[in-house]
């Protein structure tokens, strides 16, 4: 048992690596491999996705998490979407870019913000990436 700890959570019938959310791989395999329900579920997914970024982008001039929402949406629509996956990607090295600004000309305070940022995005990346069954992509 040493090792990664995705290691430790190994199924006991096939050796094959257990996921956080092994329900929901389970439940995709099974939608993706009846094209009827495939189909109900991407034009699911693109209403639901669709909506969020739609409410998100009404709350960009409001106070509170306007752009966090739109991103949320996002990330659903980039979980059946290959273009709204490269478009998270693109944001993602944007953000990357931001940050390494911010360490090397920002104030303190945000130098810490954006050590804490960068490591939170790449996680959540790399969850969403392992959760999806998509091999991790290299950082800049």
């Amino acid at each position: 048992m040493d090792g990664d700890p995705e290691d430790r959570t190994a199924s006991a019938v096939d050796g094959t690596p257990r996921h956080r959310f092994q329900w929901f791989h389970d439940m995709r395999t099974w939608i993706h491999a009846r094209p009827h329900v495939h189909l109900f579920w991407k034009v699911l997914i693109g209403i639901v996705g669709g909506l969020v970024v739609i409410i998100g982008l009404i709350l960009v001039p409001l106070p509170g998490p306007g752009w966090l929402v739109v991103f949320i949406g996002l990330t659903i629509l980039a979980s059946e979407f290959h273009f709204f996956h490269r478009i998270i990607t693109w944001l993602r090295a944007q953000l990357h870019r931001f940050w390494d600004w911010a360490k090397s000309h920002g104030p303190q305070w945000l130098r810490r913000a954006a050590d804490r940022g960068k490591a939170d995005v790449d996680s959540a990346h790399a969850e969403a990436n392992r959760s999806m069954r998509r091999p991790p992509r290299p950082t800049h």
